[in-house]
């Protein structure tokens, strides 16, 4: 039995789930993943979870000449929790490891057949085992960035939430066990309220009408796939579904948040999420940089189209560089 509401619903997620691993397919042929792999070596579908689980593995990529421990990169895919995998998403790992990072590039379960909150239940479990087993790879447990565009940009943010206010929820407290709290994270293009998906109706950019209204019946079939029947409301249980929320509202951090950088295109409909993040710092004076990229849909660094995919890599890597030194420059 199909999981998805609606024949329509079913139609749109086939297509844009098959359309992103071809262009993941496709992308893979490029030169510059094609040079990055020859820099980097990868270890594959290692279980993090005790059932071994397809959904509960994860691979690591990292600098084919070792060293010194380097800063680890833990990779939360995006896809509307719904679609997409560590596989779809292998060149992110490979350009990561090949400027010298450690990624563990993770799977985790998928709605409709697994709601909220199993998808922030297991990037848990993977911070867990990541910050246990990082040493074992060469990566370095006291320099962790997380990094996720989409839907890994949700669960990126609400990670560090949980690592940094003290919570109830069963994630968060297997976070906040950690006692580590990562060094930066990465919240590209990030879809940070799932609730009330009426709410990007007033403010999603005016390109035209045919995608305007595409791009709103999508959010409502994420936000419908991921809460199910409570999506048109903010329920209090819901609410690392909407991490945004809390950084809106008055609460202080319990440790320091860390460094945040977050993007956007400026044709996303999630435009507005990474405005109002932006605007969420500020007030609680954490340390951010934001970088906006006229004309540009959503993850379009991941398509490669774009010159402007080129100017975000150049950048984003050259403000990692900047923040997380300290290591081995990989080409010397």
């Amino acid at each position: 039995m199909n999981p998805f509401p609606s024949s329509a619903t079913r139609l749109r997620h086939r297509l844009f789930s098959g359309a992103f691993e071809m262009l993941a397919y496709a992308g893979s042929f490029s030169p510059a993943l094609r040079a990055a792999s020859r820099r980097c070596e990868i270890i594959e579908n290692i279980p993090y979870a005790p059932d071994g689980k397809p959904a509960h593995r994860l691979d690591v990529f990292r600098p084919a000449r070792q060293g010194a421990l380097r800063p680890v990169i833990m990779y939360i895919h995006g896809g509307g929790f719904t679609m997409c995998s560590k596989d779809t998403h292998r060149g992110v790992g490979q350009i990561y490891a090949a400027n010298g990072y450690v990624v563990f590039n993770i799977n985790y379960r998928l709605a409709p057949k697994y709601k909220y909150p199993a998808a922030i239940d297991d990037v848990a479990l993977a911070y867990q085992w990541i910050v246990a087993h990082a040493k074992t790879y060469g990566g370095d447990p006291e320099r962790i960035i997380v990094a996720g565009e989409s839907a890994g940009g949700n669960l990126t943010l609400a990670l560090a939430i949980a690592a940094c206010f003290k919570r109830n929820e069963v994630a968060a407290q297997m976070i906040w066990e950690t006692g580590i709290v990562p060094k930066v994270i990465l919240v590209l293009c990030g879809m940070l309220q799932v609730s009330q998906p009426d709410h990007l109706i007033p403010v999603c950019p005016r390109i035209n009408r045919f995608s305007r209204k595409l791009d709103q019946q999508i959010a409502r079939d994420v936000s419908r796939a991921y809460l199910g029947k409570n999506h048109q409301q903010a329920f209090p249980e819901n609410h690392l579904a909407d991490p945004l929320l809390i950084m809106e509202s008055g609460m202080t951090p319990d440790r320091s948040f860390p460094l945040t950088y977050a993007m956007a295109g400026t044709h996303d409909i999630l435009l507005s999420h990474t405005r109002r993040l932006e605007a969420a710092l500020a007030r609680k004076n954490i340390r951010h940089m934001t970088r906006y990229f006229p004309k540009q849909g959503h993850a379009f660094h991941l398509l490669g189209i774009s010159p402007q995919a080129g100017i975000f890599w150049r950048e984003h890597l050259a403000f990692l560089r900047r923040e997380i030194t300290d290591y081995p420059n990989p080409k010397s």
